[in-house]
């Protein structure tokens, strides 16, 4: 199983993408009418003195323009995918030799319990989770409605001549899935402590369409796809792409334990490895520590996580983690798994949308917005429900499906989990 889990990573490391676009590339053709080749540039007839490159976002909103938002967002919602629990199965330290119960239920699956595996006990696993993206922030992504104003050329008020009113309503049907699968092992280098690293392949596929229409304020508009004055216009990609995400290693200390509490802290560290620009990562460093108490009562092990994640994005806040719930031993080979995971920004989210367009020259004030995404902190609030199964003591089919509680982020109406891990 080592040989083979050794040569799987080889493979996905060396492999080299085959595709010339990137998906985020893909994304932005959702934005590109006509034949310039940029985003949201109409078709430009000098003849005419055709206005198309005045609703390119980059000259109108610059470095917080709905494109770079959207991008950002999705890559903040990769990066708060959780990994499966640092240790599984039942636990044991060793007592003048002879090993020693310390946890009788293989544990929950997107928490942490206090209890370590024990000294060299080691744990191989690997998962499958299916992700499709439908709403960012509660707004339906195949009813995304965009609004793109005119970069102002004349009268330093907004507005004047009269076609810098023009509108360009763009209304985008966006289809985002991920199908993550993690292969993972954890390692008891002693009675208390555990080291382990989590490797995630990472498929991801994007398709949409976009239909743009400018709203006309002066009749004939300059704005327009071609000669023939056609002011409506349509865009459409499709692409995947796969690779290995991003990869993380951890430490597990456990720092007391009787038989029935135990406190424990973890460390990890997420490295940059899966490609950003292809949404297989999150293109930063984020480094997590937790503190971690657990109980039993019986078959009843009820478990609390709190602790702090560091980012270096820029696009991304340090975020405020806490996690409750537990874990029902229900059978000799059947467990239920049940956690509440949480993560809060420190601050202000980092994801600002732009301020509305406002119109004051050559007519009556406007305000225009530019979409229908809240203004809101991403907080992440999700239910987790698992079962594992322990058909042969140490092997263990997991089962989990993860229920997002709160409208924050891009986030999907559920993700599932399939996996299997075996100690020994």
């Amino acid at each position: 199983m080592r040989r083979a889990l050794v040569g799987l990573l080889s493979a996905v490391l060396l492999t080299q993408p085959a595709h010339a676009q990137s998906l985020r590339d893909h994304f932005s053709r959702l934005f590109t009418f006509g034949n310039c080749g940029q985003p949201l540039c109409l078709d430009v007839d000098t003849a005419v003195n055709r206005h198309g490159s005045h609703f390119i976002p980059q000259v109108v909103q610059g470095e917080r323009n709905m494109l770079a938002f959207i991008t950002d967002a999705i890559s903040l919602s990769i990066s708060n995918i959780p990994f499966t629990a640092a240790a599984s199965g039942l636990a044991f330290s060793f007592e003048e030799g002879v090993p020693v119960a310390t946890a009788v239920s293989p544990g929950p699956i997107f928490a942490e319990r206090a209890e370590t595996m024990g000294k060299g006990r080691f744990l191989i696993g690997a998962n499958i989770s299916g992700i499709a993206f439908d709403n960012i922030r509660g707004v339906p992504l195949d009813r995304l409605q965009l609004n793109f104003a005119h970069v102002n050329v004349g009268n330093p008020a907004l507005g004047d001549p009269d076609f810098e009113r023009d509108v360009l309503h763009v209304t985008t049907s966006l289809e985002l899935s991920l199908i993550v699968s993690n292969v993972f092992a954890s390692f008891g280098v002693s009675d208390r402590i555990d080291v382990g690293v989590a490797v995630p392949i990472v498929h991801a596929s994007l398709s949409g369409s976009s239909t743009a229409e400018v709203v006309q304020h002066v009749f004939p508009t300059p704005h327009t796809f071609d000669d023939a004055g056609t002011t409506r216009a349509t865009s459409s990609t499709s692409a995947s792409a796969t690779g290995i995400g991003d990869i993380a290693a951890r430490l597990k200390i456990n720092l007391y334990q009787t038989p029935s509490l135990a406190a424990a802290l973890l460390g990890d560290v997420r490295l940059p490895t899966g490609r950003e620009e292809d949404f297989l990562g999150s293109g930063a460093t984020t480094v997590r520590v937790m503190g971690i108490v657990s109980g039993r009562r019986g078959n009843f092990s009820p478990h609390a996580n709190v602790g702090f994640l560091y980012t270096n994005a820029q696009s991304q806040n340090n975020r405020v983690l806490a996690t409750v719930g537990f874990d029902q031993l229900l059978s000799d080979i059947a467990t239920l798994a049940v956690d509440l995971v949480s993560s809060f920004e420190t601050a202000d989210s980092k994801l600002t949308l732009p301020e509305p367009v406002v119109f004051t020259a050559g007519g009556p004030v406007q305000e225009v917005q530019l979409t229908d995404i809240p203004h809101q902190k991403d907080n992440f609030i999700d239910a987790s429900f698992g079962m594992k199964f322990s058909p042969g003591g140490v092997n263990r089919v997991v089962t989990n499906v993860l229920f997002p509680l709160v409208e924050s982020g891009v986030r999907p109406s559920l993700m599932w989990t399939l996996g299997f891990e075996r100690t020994f």
